[in-house]
């Protein structure tokens, strides 16, 4: 059969260099840091040597390759889940993210599979898949050239995944977590990741975000409306009169675990956090982000609002600000009641429209 890839592409132009950030991106702004803020040549050191002490505490947690990961993680999980929510040396983080949601062990369980998807299998949407390419951090070095090593990668993983899981096959947002993760480790290594994610090796599914209609974006978005209502409630009545809700600003927030909507230093931290503790900190951000902006907030029009939600100031994205203010929302159980809560809603809806479209016949 014929090769279904599209590396034999000739490739493109390479863009004109420009200055990167330390995680490849072009420098909007030559005068801020790649973190977003501007800062001293001591501040610099210190972060250096914050950072060199970091990683010799997590080298000696996680073992050469990871081998004293999971003995670890059984004896200290408290201390595991500290050090993740400080942020994972970014060195470190494509093995980590790979220990951390069971990626690595799909991959040994299926040799050569990933290869056989890629190379010998066709997809219905390698089109839409070559269509969406460009459009996945368009900013960043890796994927800029056209056709390029990273644009190659991207196809690769996102063509595999829509042939392994012909029930999602692909959808537009599923490109950030792909690039995303090819930017921590190799094809391989982000498709059975991506798999781990979406099939539910560690915490459950996402592969509802992805199917037709949504359905577990919309359990998501009436999960966070009642808990805006609850925990901020001022907020939430505001937004009740303004005919604000969730579908207008935080779709793409559950789609893409944040890797289209903020900064990619904030995002980076934010996926450190979600794939050992799951989708619940993408709710906690969330919260955060309003609470951190409220007052703000409740005086704004429609209009206003819309753009406000979708576009929200450097001082409230600075990672060791918001995710604290996060983790004060203690939202776990109240997740799952409202999860309950949202499918016993949709069966009532669901027997109320089959009882509705009956046809009753006259009696003769």
């Amino acid at each position: 059969m014929e090769k279904a890839r599209i590396d034999g592409i000739d490739p493109g132009p390479v863009p004109s260099p420009r200055e990167l950030d330390r995680f490849g991106f072009v420098k909007q702004d030559g005068n801020i840091s790649s973190d977003g803020f501007v800062k001293s040549g001591a501040a610099y050191e210190y972060e250096r040597l914050k950072e060199e002490k970091r990683l010799r505490k997590w080298r000696k947690m996680i073992g050469a390759g990871g081998s004293d990961w999971k003995h670890y993680l059984r004896r200290k999980p408290y201390v595991v889940k500290r050090r993740i929510r400080k942020g994972i040396p970014d060195c470190l983080r494509g093995l980590v993210w790979q220990l951390m949601s069971g990626s690595r062990d799909l991959l040994l369980m299926n040799p050569g599979v990933y290869e056989q998807l890629v190379i010998y299998e066709t997809s219905a949407s390698e089109l839409d898949i070559i269509r969406d390419i460009s459009r996945t951090f368009p900013s960043h070095v890796f994927f800029q050239q056209r056709h390029g090593p990273g644009q190659r990668s991207l196809y690769n993983v996102l063509k595999a995944y829509s042939v392994f899981d012909r029930d999602v096959g692909y959808v537009q947002g599923m490109g950030f977590l792909a690039g995303l993760l090819l930017l921590y480790m190799s094809e391989e290594d982000a498709f059975w990741l991506l798999v781990a994610l979406l099939k539910g090796a560690i915490h459950a599914p996402m592969q509802g975000l992805y199917l037709a209609g949504l359905p577990l974006v919309q359990q998501y978005l009436f999960q966070f409306e009642q808990l805006v209502r609850e925990h901020l409630p001022k907020l939430g009545e505001h937004f009740s009169q303004e005919m604000i809700s969730p579908t207008m600003y935080a779709s793409q927030w559950f789609i893409t675990v944040f890797s289209y909507s903020l900064p990619f230093h904030l995002a980076l931290r934010i996926w450190d956090v979600f794939l050992y503790e799951g989708i619940k900190i993408v709710f906690r951000v969330g919260l955060a982000l309003l609470k951190y902006r409220h007052d703000h907030l409740l005086k704004l029009p429609f209009e206003k609002l819309v753009c406000a939600l979708r576009n929200f100031p450097e001082d409230a994205l600075e990672p060791d600000t918001l995710l604290p203010l996060a983790y004060s929302f203690k939202i776990s159980k109240r997740l799952e009641e409202l999860k309950q809560e949202y499918e016993k809603n949709k069966g009532k809806a669901i027997r109320s429209r089959e009882v509705s479209g009956k046809q009753i016949l006259p009696n003769i």
